[in-house]
């Protein structure tokens, strides 16, 4: 019976990119009803968790720093009515 063998590195490269693209596209990734493909891999492969979400948290501390009135600010109840 062969094995097969999941290349967890390259399924995390792919996941950073794909993370990063959001965030150049203007997606705020601090906010909660974004799901990244880091978040994703993180709850699918439990032995990269710790990898994915410290990556995420790095991103995000950069997007903050790169925009800091944007990220974060997601949505108040103030807000609402907008909807």
């Amino acid at each position: 019976m062969s094995e097969q063998f999941v290349d967890l590195d390259g399924i995390f490269n792919l996941a950073l990119k794909q993370t990063e693209d959001l965030i150049k596209i203007g997606f705020d990734i601090s906010d909660p009803c974004v799901f990244t493909d880091l978040e994703w891999i993180a709850n699918k492969y439990p032995e990269m968790a710790e990898r994915c979400n410290n990556t995420l948290l790095e991103l995000i501390k950069k997007q903050a720093a790169a925009t800091p009135a944007f990220v974060g600010a997601g949505y108040f109840h103030n807000d609402l009515d907008f909807f």
